[in-house]
């Protein structure tokens, strides 16, 4: 156990969780038990916005929204679910310039959008600036990685069925994605782009 964190130290690029006080539900004492509680909480968010093509008016693709999904996805666990870091971690950008940089990203979406950039290469553009912007205090490769699924919904495109319990754990799949994050941080998206394609449904 490391301090008060009863989680351990974190996996290879992951966001440590060193403050556990936003907490919601009380006596969880292992990673296991965590994961199951927020997986369950993302496969309702999943139900409501994968099922089915998600309207304009369900998925703005807005700042509020943005954080609402992350809220959707976490809340159900956490305090901060929903609510920008305030504080620098391992990765992301500074907080103060979060909102400024996801405003940029949403105006490069439609930029994307109107040049004819292919579809799946929209979803990975939005996926790794998502990551790379990392806004939330926990839950932004997850979150970022739902976004890019919406996008693709929305655009009656087939989906990622990401392998997240892998993901989370480590894995080769995880070696894997993070150096393809890694790769797409230099400028290089080809891995990332296959990454997505190989796990396409």
């Amino acid at each position: 156990m490391d301090g008060m964190n009863p989680f351990g130290s974190p996996i290879p690029g992951e966001t440590p969780l060193n403050d556990i006080s936003g907490l919601k539900i009380k006596g969880i004492n292992e990673r296991q038990e965590l994961n199951d509680y927020e997986f369950r909480n993302i496969a309702r968010a999943s139900k409501k916005y994968l099922l089915g093509k998600p309207s304009r008016r369900l998925v703005p693709f807005d700042l509020s929204w943005l954080r609402k999904l992350h809220f959707e996805m976490f809340g159900d666990v956490w305090e901060w679910a929903g609510h920008y870091r305030v504080s620098e971690t391992n990765i992301g950008v500074n907080p103060v310039q979060i909102e400024t940089q996801l405003y940029t990203l949403l105006e490069d979406l439609k930029a994307w959008q109107a040049s004819d950039v292919e579809m799946l290469e929209q979803c990975v553009r939005l996926h790794h600036r998502s990551v790379q912007i990392h806004p939330f205090t926990n839950g932004n490769g997850r979150w970022a990685r739902m976004l890019g699924n919406i996008w693709a919904k929305m655009h009656r495109q087939p989906i990622v069925a990401w392998p997240e319990k892998v993901i989370a754990n480590t894995s080769p799949e995880r070696d894997e994605y993070l150096a393809a994050i890694k790769e797409a941080d230099d400028g290089n998206l080809a891995p990332l782009i296959e990454f997505h394609r190989r796990f396409t449904d």
